[in-house]
């Protein structure tokens, strides 16, 4: 199904409210959710590259604070790549297996990490985004994180109510950006897990 190849499978677990997200109608058809905890490989990179191409300029520039032209590879690869060491990248795929969201958790210390997701323009108000958030802060839970960071544009009025939706609170406001934050407590893990079909399954692609 999937160029990817799966060393070590799990499922993931969901915030609470989550699995409900997944069950809403007209959400995700029978796509999965990957945790990409290795260095990305160049079949990797080909589904960024379509993401990418099927994402506007606009929603690629408020979640990177930039408007980089995502088109020159190295330029994508210095924005999207991820230190296998101390991040991962969490994709929902579509029924085709493309990539329709992507999320970043990057970890700053022992106990923080920074998140950060960009859904693709043709899947946006589908509660695809939300999914994504409560997933990744799940994965930031089972590595015992404690804290959860994100820097958003003011400008990003969606993903700011979505961030106060699940918790973050305002850490620090800088000119045109918000920091927010979140302090995660692992009981309020659902063990809810996303399926296949009406919702999502979950993949983990370890590091190698």
């Amino acid at each position: 199904m999937m160029s990817l190849q799966c060393d070590s499978c799990s499922p993931i677990p969901l915030l609470p409210g989550a699995a409900a997200v997944a069950r809403r109608q007209g959400e995700l058809h029978g796509g999965e959710s990957v945790v990409v905890a290795r260095v990305l490989t160049e079949p990797d990179w080909d589904k960024v590259r379509a993401f990418v191409r099927r994402t506007s300029r606009e929603s690629l520039r408020l979640p990177f604070g930039q408007a980089a032209d995502f088109r020159d590879d190295r330029t994508l690869r210095r924005l999207v790549d991820i230190d296998d060491r101390s991040g991962e990248m969490i994709w929902v795929l579509d029924e085709g297996d493309a990539i329709s969201a992507m999320a970043h958790l990057v970890r700053l210390s022992p106990e923080q990490a920074e998140i950060a997701l960009i859904v693709r323009s043709d899947r946006v108000r589908r509660g695809i985004g939300e999914l994504l958030l409560r997933i990744t802060l799940a994965r930031a839970a089972q590595h015992d994180l404690k804290t959860v960071t994100a820097l958003v544009l003011y400008e990003n009025s969606a993903m700011l109510r979505l961030a106060r939706k699940l918790g973050f609170g305002v850490r620090n406001s800088s000119g045109l950006t918000v920091e927010l934050e979140l302090q995660l407590d692992r009981g309020q893990i659902d063990t809810a897990h996303v399926c296949a079909g009406a919702s999502a399954g979950a993949t983990l692609v370890a590091a190698r």
